[in-house]
């Protein structure tokens, strides 16, 4: 028997907010990087050192947020069995599948917020933690 999740127009709200979600958050990390670029980049150090900071803040967040969401999605749909797992909010009318179909989703759900982890790691540790005594050393010289 074929079960299907039928959304109501609250839950489509809810749905279509979250698929902009990446997007947006895109174009966030975009446009704080081009400011950087434009307003920041000939600046000294010491001037320099607040948008450095908020561009890595910005774009660690974003990344964290996708990887803690799609491990909740992974660990949800593991959970439960089906995909897409109980209480999840769609746009449109869905086919709820279980079995192999849902474990499938979950592992892969569940490599993508690996990749992500990895990837934050791999951006923390190239531009935060190497540098973090020289920007500390930057901000202590650039005290009055």
């Amino acid at each position: 028997m074929k079960v299907y999740i039928t959304p109501t127009p609250r839950e489509r709200r809810l749905a279509l907010g979250k698929a902009l979600l990446p997007p947006l958050g895109g174009a966030a990390i975009f446009l704080t990087a081009r400011l950087y670029d434009r307003h920041a980049a000939d600046l000294s150090l010491c001037e320099q050192l607040p948008w450095m900071w908020v561009v890595v803040v910005m774009a660690t967040t974003m990344v964290a947020s996708l990887a803690y969401l799609c491990g909740r999605s992974a660990f949800r749909i593991w959970r439960s069995g089906q995909y897409p797992a109980p209480g999840t909010s769609v746009l449109f009318r869905t086919r709820v599948h279980t079995g192999w179909w849902a474990r499938t989703n979950a592992i892969a759900y569940a490599i993508v917020s690996l990749v992500l982890a990895a990837f934050l790691a791999a951006f923390l540790n190239m531009l935060v933690f190497p540098d973090a005594a020289l920007f500390d050393l930057g901000q202590h010289s650039c005290q009055p």
